[in-house]
């Protein structure tokens, strides 16, 4: 890819758009983890609304924190992130010289004694940044760089003392201290995560500190890293603490041994993620209880410290065009330890007693790997031209991010050129960027094609696993396939028109190729390997297509909701393509020339193959099931991950897409909008637990009146009454099939005496009979294509077009 265009002087202007199309690309996340907060998008973003709160976001932060984190020794954590030496203490001598400095050393004992102070946590910053320096200073004589190293950017550490917010996605955050290029000069209340380069959290609790009991523990020469976490806080519960409360009276963790704050022991049998763990969705209430405030002025930040810090990476990681990892510095009193954030892993290192002459060693090798990492090192990417001013160069960035005022972020690369697959391209502003710490952490960015000013595209930015088949070859096979039989012909009008696709490999000498190797092999506590998903950055440029939301009667809505489901059944059946991820977001349509409307089913990212081959986990690319509030029944159970993807949990899906759109929205102006108080608003509350929606979504079905239901649906959309209680009905009867089917059936009920006289002997235990065959892919035939098209085939008495009669009959 080239990423140095020539940056136009004079390009054309974005075309004028109709009012009546809004666009809004969005996609969807992981079943768990903090990925799936934009599965929510469908109501939110497609009302115009922000969709992130960070002060609800936490427990899904909290459960990568509890899945997906590597617990290792501080001194591979650093060969591996920082790029030291393995044999440092042979090959840097000058490091010990410099721990033993006499500058260095004065600035260690006024920051030890500021620890033993009472006070806020704010008094450490100042003495903290001054040792940071001392360091910096100390190693810029000792070892000073060329202009080669690190292309001469240099770090500077500076204190949030005044506070200063920093602008993100969530709003504003204050990391303590944050580490900019020395070329960066800060302007009062317009810095942004984007100009962050490294974050060094601080606190002043005892148990601040993760120690590793319920992680993926990676031993060295054998040694168990959570036997140094055991020996520090052994040396911590001997020291006095100067009146400060114990993990035990504040209700915090034990050296924050896990993200949750439980006390949990080495030999705890917890649920994990990886390798023969269990995944155990956990809702928000289970970690509220031991979470600490942080500042009791801001109610948003009563978070443990871990996820306090997840916090700063998510920023990171959510701008997928800028940052492929997170290195981050949390410490806690005088002791520290490092986190490593990559969309695959969380690492973490064990901590480090500035106390100690080896501690005060290793605080002056972390200072020195960091001040040695390139800008690709520290995690900066440079794929769209001018990505780098964002951390070197304050008034370019303050420029680009004036732009967007008070959503800075969304203007962040508006008008930079960028080249994909030979074709040149001007970015314009951010629609859709995706929160989240593991997972592809998606981005799409309006754009213009040099060559084609008059139309409008999309370019897509995403992280997914590298062994994935890309969208672009699912959408090729697919059109091949309609292009090479005229009697497929009809389907081209509602497939998406991918124009590109690029892969930007993240390289074998990079932090993530090194973590990965190193994972692979390496030997673990509890022998069980973290599969580390290797992952690229994926870049693909598609036509521009419309949300449902914009258009402009029922009877139009209709027929895209017919489109998608005989598209859909397409796709299955001819190139034998499995879409797996039906939602509000992506049932698109387009619009041509001459007014005619095609409903699209976009987003293809989690679609598979046909016969799908699961991976170890359950389903591909690690648990992405689909979208919560559309998924299935079946697939919505978070202790089995084995239930395979069929045909007809598309469809329920589809159900679910048209019983929230015909409830939840209604016409104004120019287009379909959120009521005031739309229905069903429990499925979206993303604070439920998936056992909680999945009950929800189940009373649906059987508990919940059908007169109740009609009267939930919006005036404007009355004619959907009948497509919305027989679908109801059709599911409702094969979903109780299907539970007749998995009872067992006994020759006779025993009662209370029956069974003491079958304990007893006196009497033959039932017999089991053999349960109730039913059809598990069509429910018993109730959940099929011919029983979704025999009632959306017409609509308020009048038929709609049906783009292929015989689809779904032999030989088509």
């Amino acid at each position: 890819m080239d990423v140095h265009a020539d940056d136009p002087d004079n390009h054309p202007r974005t075309p004028t758009r109709p009012a009546k199309r809004r666009l809004m690309l969005l996609t969807t996340p992981q079943g768990f983890g903090s990925g799936v907060r934009s599965s929510y998008d469908s109501d939110t973003a497609l009302a115009n609304k922000d969709p992130y709160h960070r002060k609800d976001y936490d427990a899904y932060i909290e459960h990568d924190l509890q899945t997906n984190r590597v617990f290792m020794h501080f001194e591979k954590f650093a060969e591996l992130v920082l790029k030291v030496p393995a044999d440092w203490e042979q090959d840097l001598t000058f490091l010990s010289s410099i721990a033993t400095h006499a500058d260095f050393q004065k600035a260690l004992t006024d920051f030890r004694k500021s620890v033993k102070q009472a006070g806020h946590e704010r008094r450490l910053y100042p003495p903290l940044v001054s040792l940071y320096a001392s360091a910096l200073k100390l190693l810029d004589e000792s070892d000073p760089l060329d202009d080669h190293d690190r292309q001469a950017l240099k770090l500077a550490f500076s204190r949030n003392d005044p506070v200063q917010l920093v602008d993100g996605v969530f709003g504003r955050l204050s990391p303590d201290i944050k580490a900019l290029f020395d070329t960066f000069t800060v302007v009062e209340d317009q810095l942004s995560f984007a100009n962050v380069v490294h974050v060094v959290e601080v606190k002043d609790t005892n148990y601040a500190l993760c120690r590793g009991d319920n992680d993926f523990r990676v031993l060295n020469k054998g040694v168990d890293p959570l036997q140094i976490s055991r020996g520090l806080e052994a040396k911590q519960a001997s020291t006095p603490n100067s009146g400060r409360a114990s993990p035990a009276a504040s209700g915090g963790t034990n050296a924050g041994n896990s993200a949750s704050g439980k006390r949990a022991r080495a030999d705890d049998n917890l649920e994990g993620s990886n390798s023969g763990r269990k995944i155990t969705r956990q809702s928000p209430e289970d970690f509220s209880a031991n979470r600490e405030a942080v500042d009791s002025k801001d109610p948003d930040s009563q978070v443990h410290p871990q996820t306090q810090c997840a916090r700063y990476a998510m920023e990171h990681l959510s701008n997928v065009i800028l940052r492929s990892h997170s290195i981050l510095a949390l410490f806690d009193r005088d002791r520290f330890q490092l986190e490593y954030f990559d969309r695959s892993v969380i690492a973490v290192s064990t901590a480090v007693d500035l106390s100690t002459d080896e501690g005060q060693k290793l605080f002056v090798l972390m200072v020195y790997g960091l001040r040695r990492l390139s800008a690709e090192d520290l995690g900066l990417r440079n794929v769209v031209k001018g990505s780098l001013d964002l951390c070197t160069d304050s008034q370019s960035a303050s420029r680009r991010m004036e732009r967007g005022g008070p959503k800075s972020w969304r203007k962040m690369f508006y008008n930079q050129p960028m080249v994909i697959a030979k074709e040149r391209y001007i970015l314009k502003d951010i629609i859709f960027r995706q929160p989240g710490l593991i997972g592809r952490t998606t981005c799409v960015v309006r754009a213009l094609r040099w060559s084609d000013m008059a139309n409008e595209y999309v370019v897509k930015f995403s992280c997914p696993a590298k062994t994935r088949a890309t969208e672009m070859d699912l959408i090729q096979k697919a059109r091949q396939c309609a292009e090479s039989d005229k009697k497929h012909a009809w389907v081209l009008n509602h497939l998406p028109n991918m124009i590109a696709s690029e892969d930007v490999d993240i390289g074998e000498d990079s932090v993530q190729a090194r973590i990965r190797d190193f994972l692979s092999n390496a030997d673990y506590a509890d022998g069980n390997k973290y599969p580390y998903e290797d992952r690229c950055l994926r870049i693909s440029v598609s036509e521009a297509l419309w949300p449902i939301t914009g258009l402009q009667d029922q009877r139009q809505v209709g027929q895209v909701f017919l489109d998608i489901l005989q598209t859909h059944k397409w796709l299955y059946d001819v190139p034998k393509i499995h879409h797996r991820d039906l939602s509000m977001s992506n049932i698109m349509f387009r619009e041509d020339d001459d007014g005619n409307l095609y409903g699209v089913p976009n987003d293809l990212d989690l679609a598979s193959l046909l016969p799908e081959v699961e991976s170890e986990s359950g389903n591909t690319s690690l648990r992405r099931t689909g979208t919560p509030p559309y998924m299935a029944l079946d697939l919505q159970n978070p202790h089995n991950s084995q239930v395979r993807h069929l045909y007809r949990h598309d469809l329920e899906s589809l159900f679910y897409v048209l019983v929230m759109f015909v409830c939840r929205y209604e016409f104004k102006v120019d287009r379909y909008v959120l009521r005031a108080k739309p229905p069903f608003s429990d499925w979206f509350d993303w604070k439920k637990s998936w056992v909680d929606l999945k009950k929800t979504k189940s009373d649906f079905f059987h508990t919940t009146d059908p007169t109740f239901i009609a009267s939930q649906i919006s005036p404007g959309l009355n004619h959907f009454e009948p497509w919305v209680l027989c679908l109801q009905s059709e599911l409702r009867e094969g979903f109780g099939k299907k539970a007749q089917a998995l009872a067992p059936i006994l020759s006779f009920i025993p009662d209370e005496t029956m069974l003491q006289a079958i304990k007893a002997g006196l009497l033959e235990a039932p017999v089991v009979e053999q349960p109730l065959k039913t059809d598990d892919e069509t429910l018993g035939g109730k959940v099929t294509y011919w029983t979704f098209y025999k009632y959306m085939v017409r609509l308020g008495g009048e038929p709609l077009e049906v783009r292929c009669p015989n689809l779904g009959l032999p030989g088509q």
